[in-house]
């Protein structure tokens, strides 16, 4: 009866609570955060106005709140707990770099200290499939690699940002597409903290769509970076996980060419942005051209539900087609 309700829950009640819980949060975190004075520049905009940041702490307390109920559900409290202590590190590490503008050797540092519930609850199996070779166990050297997943994953999201929706936007989709997944495979835990993560995204970018009113924040990238590297690790969708990131390895490639300095273009007189250079997947876009601050972000998303696609193809294909 447990995992009945828990099928049901999993898809749509996380996911719900999430979203309640983070939209009623929102307003009152706005206002909190403009009087606090923590704010960024939206450089995008004329004037480039004002605009409080560190939202994910919005996004983190409806995760939380869906997350703390799920194991009224008899699901792996084992697995549920690793999930959302990563979780719970990464916002604290966010926080840290929303007030303190950590230098990028600390943040690395913390990413890889945010991986250390995945790897002591060994959150997950160590073998992968790796078609068409089959299931291979990496045994202990798979946890060797976990922190390095967590770097790329939570430095990954956070450098994959700077307009407005983008990473909203693209969490939703990768978290959706990855929901469904798990669920596929029957991985309950991953798909609860996945689709409740979604739910406080949807709610959370009200507020972070075009034109902005809140900015998402390390708090955010790095919340939405540790939760998808631990609910891959945590259930049986690592290469559907890679199938669906993939982007976001795309856009690392392309800011390594540019030694990862921070830029989102250059925004126009008549409102529009543009890059001289292709050191960034949205820059690809507007390279040399200029395009509304929406049109890239929508490019950005349809290239995102492309893989999302494929992600879940794959997963269906290996366990309904082969059966593996």
């Amino acid at each position: 009866m447990g995992i009945a309700n828990a099928l049901f829950l999993g898809p749509f009640g996380f996911a719900a609570v999430a979203f309640l819980v983070t939209y009623l949060t929102m307003p009152w975190l706005i206002g909190a955060l403009r009087r606090a004075g923590i704010t960024g520049r939206d450089l995008h905009k004329p004037r480039a106005p004002s605009i409080p940041t560190m939202g994910g702490v919005g996004i983190y307390a409806g995760f939380a709140v869906a997350m703390t109920i799920a194991p009224i559900f008899q699901l792996d409290y084992r697995l549920l707990f690793a999930i959302f202590l990563s979780g719970t590190l990464a916002v604290l590490a966010g926080i840290l770099d929303d007030l303190f503008s950590l230098e990028k050797a600390a943040l690395v540092a913390l990413t890889f200290a945010v991986s250390v519930p995945v790897v002591t609850f060994e959150a997950g199996s160590t073998f992968v499939s790796l078609t068409p070779i089959g299931p291979a166990d990496f045994g202990l050297f798979f946890w060797v690699l976990v922190p390095f997943a967590f770097a790329f994953l939570m430095n990954g999201v956070n450098i994959y940002a700077g307009f407005n929706g983008l990473e909203a936007g693209l969490g939703i989709v990768s978290s959706i597409s990855l929901g469904i997944c798990a669920l596929i495979y029957g991985s309950l835990e991953s798909a609860v903290a996945l689709l409740a993560l979604a739910g406080g995204l949807l709610a959370f970018l009200k507020w972070n769509w075009f034109p902005a009113k809140l900015f998402i924040g390390g708090s955010g990238t790095f919340l939405l970076g540790a939760v998808l590297a631990s609910a891959i690790i945590a259930g049986s969708i690592k290469v559907a996980g890679v199938i669906a990131l993939s982007p976001y390895f795309i856009n690392f490639l392309l800011r390594a060419t540019d030694r990862f300095d921070w830029s989102v273009g250059k925004t126009l007189q008549n409102g529009k942005v543009t890059s001289g250079k292709r050191n960034a997947l949205w820059a690809l876009f507007m390279f040399r051209r200029g395009r509304t601050e929406r049109s890239v972000v929508l490019r950005c998303l349809a290239v995102q539900i492309v893989f999302a696609i494929a992600a879940v193809a794959y997963a269906y294909f290996r366990v309904y087609i082969i059966g593996a």
